[in-house]
């Protein structure tokens, strides 16, 4: 079984989410695979649930998938279980930063789009491919775009950690004198401690 060429987020999300404890990309891969082997059911319904999350005025999306499916079992299952992966990846990134995850479903969302034309784009003929190209510039010029968002906040994550970390070490080199002495009186007090 083949693996889609095209998961553009995998890396991105592994790397903007590092903090928040997301599985590396590999780990998300294998899933993937695991997924698209088992093909258990509740898949299915996960992944036609995320559809319409990330794409909620694309009636078609869910349509798209039923096509897959009696075009290619294996293409279709492989979708599937990307869907499946992609929306437990939004799941748990929502349980921890909302506004990050409603920027990684909308990325997903451009990504399967993506998946969607890049199959279609097989199929085509010249001048279908055209347009088609056209259209995969516009929702991956949409993804560089959404990928931008993610970083500047991931950047103003870190400023905030460095003010935060660059405050306390401020505020121990200004109260050093009792840390010290505190610390003393500690070493001493367990010192004469009876044992």
């Amino acid at each position: 079984m083949r693996v889609p060429k095209l998961t553009l987020g995998f890396v991105l999300v592994a790397s903007v989410a590092a903090a928040q404890e997301m599985p590396p990309p590999q780990a998300m891969q294998m899933q993937v695979q695991k997924i698209a082997q088992e093909r258990p059911r509740e898949a299915e319904a996960a992944a036609r649930a995320f559809i319409m999350l990330i794409a909620p005025d694309r009636v078609e999306g869910s349509r798209s998938l039923d096509t897959l499916k009696t075009r290619s079992l294996d293409q279709y299952w492989m979708e599937v279980a990307q869907l499946t992966v992609q929306f437990e990846m939004v799941q748990n990134l929502n349980r921890r930063d909302s506004v990050r995850a409603q920027l990684v479903a909308k990325m997903f969302g451009l990504e399967a789009n993506a998946r969607e034309l890049q199959r279609a784009y097989r199929l085509a003929n010249e001048a279908q491919r055209t347009a088609f190209r056209s259209q995969l510039e516009a929702l991956i010029g949409g993804h560089f775009d959404i990928e931008n968002q993610l970083r500047v906040l991931e950047i103003k994550d870190i400023e905030r950690r460095l003010g935060e970390v660059r405050a306390e070490t401020q505020r121990r080199l200004d109260k050093r004198a009792e840390f010290v002495k505190w610390s003393v009186d500690d070493i001493i007090r367990d010192a004469t401690r009876p044992q």
